[in-house]
C-alpha cells in the first residue's frame, strides 16, 4: 500500500466512524444531525483532495457533489434497511447507513483524486 492510500485510510476510517457516532448520539438525544454530519462529510472529502494535492475548486466541487449523493444515498440506504424488518438493522438504520456511505464517499474521492 503506498503512502497516500494509507493516509486516506487513517481519514476515511476514522471518519467514517465518527458519522455514526455521531448520529447514534445526536439521534439518542432527539437532535438533528444534518450539520454536523455535512461538516464531517466536508471534512472527509477536502482531507482527501489534499493528501492528493488537488486544487481548491475542485475539492470544494467534488466536496458539494458527495454531500448531495451522501445525502441521497443515506436516505435510500436507511429506507431500505428499515424496509428489511430486521429489529437490529431497524434500531442502527442510521449509524449503519452513515457509515457505509461515508466509505464509499471517501474511497470513491480517492478513486477520482488518483485519476486526475
Amino acid at each position: 500500500m503506498d503512502a497516500k492510500l494509507k493516509k486516506c485510510s487513517w481519514i476515511i476510517h476514522p471518519m467514517a466512524l465518527a458519522h455514526a457516532v455521531s448520529s447514534f448520539l445526536l439521534g439518542r438525544l432527539g437532535l438533528s444531525d444534518e450539520i454536523l454530519l455535512s461538516l464531517l462529510s466536508i471534512s472527509t472529502i477536502v482531507l482527501v483532495c489534499y493528501v492528493y494535492g488537488l486544487p481548491l475548486e475542485v475539492s470544494a466541487a467534488l466536496a458539494a457533489l458527495c454531500c448531495f449523493a451522501a445525502f441521497y444515498l443515506g436516505t435510500l440506504g436507511g429506507r431500505w434497511l428499515n424496509a428489511s424488518g430486521l429489529p437490529f438493522l431497524n434500531t442502527y438504520s442510521s449509524e449503519i447507513t452513515t457509515f457505509l456511505v461515508t466509505e464509499v464517499m471517501g474511497w470513491a474521492t480517492v478513486v477520482i483524486a488518483k485519476k486526475r
